[in-house]
């Protein structure tokens, strides 16, 4: 299976789950908080798949990504991202696929959206450092997603963009 194959079955599970736990999760359209600051920890294969998203833009958005890259700063805003939209939404990361998900890790550590702390998703089943239901049964963390793959190396997309 190539990649982009592997994305429309994952993105489909992926959608089973957004599902599932619609009661605990806001995300939505313009929704953007995930994509202004944190750690964007992506493969060597997500990459090359996200460049081809680039190529795709008009010149004028890549223009604009380009002096973001410029700006990028380690858990800052993602360059791609404009007035709450990501640009290369179709090519983007699996990290930004799982995003808005509670799961566990490798672990059996329950990883949260970064928005939870912000009274978004899962807010209303968290507390002390928990949440009170069960999270997806599953490792969505980028090496075990994309274990049947040469991903390469994982960095975060900041170090990728300041070489």
């Amino acid at each position: 299976m190539n990649y982009k194959d592997f994305l429309c079955v994952l993105d489909n599970k992926l959608n089973t789950y957004f599902i599932e736990y619609k009661n605990f999760i806001k995300c939505k359209k313009g929704c953007s908080s995930c994509c202004e600051k944190g750690d964007y920890p992506i493969s060597q294969l997500e990459l090359e798949y996200l460049m081809q998203g680039y190529i795709a833009l008009s010149d004028n958005t890549k223009k604009q990504v380009q002096k973001n890259i410029k700006n990028i700063q380690k858990g800052g805003v993602c360059p791609f991202l404009f007035n709450s939209t990501c640009s290369v939404y179709e090519y983007r990361p699996i990290v930004c696929r799982v995003h808005g998900l509670a799961y566990l890790t490798k672990n059996n550590i329950t990883k949260l959206p970064y928005c939870t702390n912000e009274g978004k998703n899962f807010a209303k089943v968290y507390a002390d450092g928990k949440i009170n239901i069960e999270p997806i049964n599953e490792n969505l963390d980028t090496p075990n997603i994309l274990n049947d793959f040469d991903y390469g190396e994982i960095r975060n997309l900041y170090d990728w963009l300041q070489k």
